[in-house]
């Protein structure tokens, strides 16, 4: 392949179309397998396409042509933390910043690797701070940062760090995601889904953020349904010890069953508007049906019920409310978890 073909791959990694790169590039090594420099190009794309097993692959070929190189063990590390090989990303992320302690992306990548194992944070906070140092204006450097902060529970500053990285890149995927996952810890429903819609947006080939999505609607009809249960049994429960007359009681129920649809319908207003269509899920549905039928037979039950029964109705009202809840929980179970990025994404890595 041509310093013109590579260059080519290159434009198509920029334009993070990675399969057109990772077809070029393949062709690249096998034309010259001592090109240490396609072979890391190949390494870069196929992490794009989420190909980390042959991404790690191509960047040990890289290891091994060019070994006082930084840019093939940053590669291998990436790879190796998407993989779970923590500690063999640790080695090659240490490696890196040995051959190059003045380049930022090789603290970036320390970092990443100490995040990923969930062990010193310490280490990763030093590699975060030193790759700021270096580089305060590059967004993968805040973005580090953001996610260092968050595992320390700093929250302050790691929405600063975040918020930061998206001033300097609005398209910048990965702290949208971030910023949807910190937003969540507040119990900020609509806000979080906010960051992940556009995270999915920016990075359509990245399923993980519409999943993230999901779990946002998920989570929303589940804290509808466990006020509703909730307020439900509240009732039942005073209506027996009060013994108001049964048509109060059926007009207490109606009130509930009201009110909890309204408090329902404002989680959903607070929602953005392009994540409604997801409420008309088939599993949602089937959820509310559930639990909201249920609801409906146990206070009809309990309000007509003579009183020599009540007791019984009521116990089982009860189980039938509880039962519902949990079984529609189950129905929301989201299809995957949510999607945590451990990787700062190096666009500019791939091309030097």
């Amino acid at each position: 392949m041509t310093g013109t073909e590579l260059a080519r791959a290159k434009t198509m990694l920029d334009l993070r179309r990675y399969d057109e790169a990772a077809r070029l590039l393949a062709i690249a090594v096998a034309a010259d397998p001592d090109n240490s420099h396609a072979w890391c190009l190949l390494a870069a794309a196929q992490l794009g396409q989420g190909e980390n097993r042959a991404a790690a692959q191509a960047a040990d070929h890289a290891v091994a042509l060019a070994p006082s190189n930084n840019w093939p063990h940053r590669l291998a590390s990436m790879a190796r933390v998407r993989l779970g090989d923590t500690g063999a990303a640790m080695r090659a992320a240490t490696e890196a910043c040995r051959l190059a302690p003045d380049q930022w992306r090789a603290h970036v990548c320390l970092a990443q690797a100490a995040l990923a194992t969930e062990v010193d944070f310490n280490l990763a906070d030093r590699a975060a701070a030193r790759a700021r140092a270096l580089a305060p204006n590059e967004p993968d450097v805040h973005f580090i940062s953001g996610r260092v902060s968050l595992a320390r529970e700093d929250r302050r500053s790691a929405r600063a760090h975040l918020e930061r990285a998206l001033a300097l890149d609005p398209e910048h995927s990965e702290a949208m995601n971030e910023l949807g996952r910190l937003s969540l810890r507040f119990a900020r429903s609509g806000r979080a889904a906010g960051h992940f819609l556009q995270a999915a947006r920016s990075a359509p080939r990245v399923s993980a953020y519409g999943r993230n999505v999901e779990v946002v609607v998920y989570s929303v009809v589940r804290q509808t349904i466990y006020v509703a249960s909730l307020a439900s049994l509240a009732l039942v429960y005073l209506t027996v010890i009060t013994r108001v007359p049964k048509m109060a009681a059926v007009l207490w129920y109606a009130s509930v069953a009201v009110l909890s649809i309204g408090f329902g319908v404002a989680q959903l207003r607070r929602m953005p508007r392009a994540t409604w269509p997801l409420f008309r899920d088939r599993r949602i549905k089937l959820a509310l049906g559930l639990v909201y039928g249920l609801i409906l037979a146990a206070m009809l039950a309990v309000a007509t019920a003579p009183a020599s029964a009540l007791t019984g109705v009521v116990l089982s009202a009860t189980a039938a409310i509880i039962g519902s809840r949990f079984a529609t929980f189950a129905i929301l179970r989201p299809r995957r978890r949510a999607a945590r990025t451990g990787a700062a994404r190096e666009p500019a890595a791939g091309q030097r």
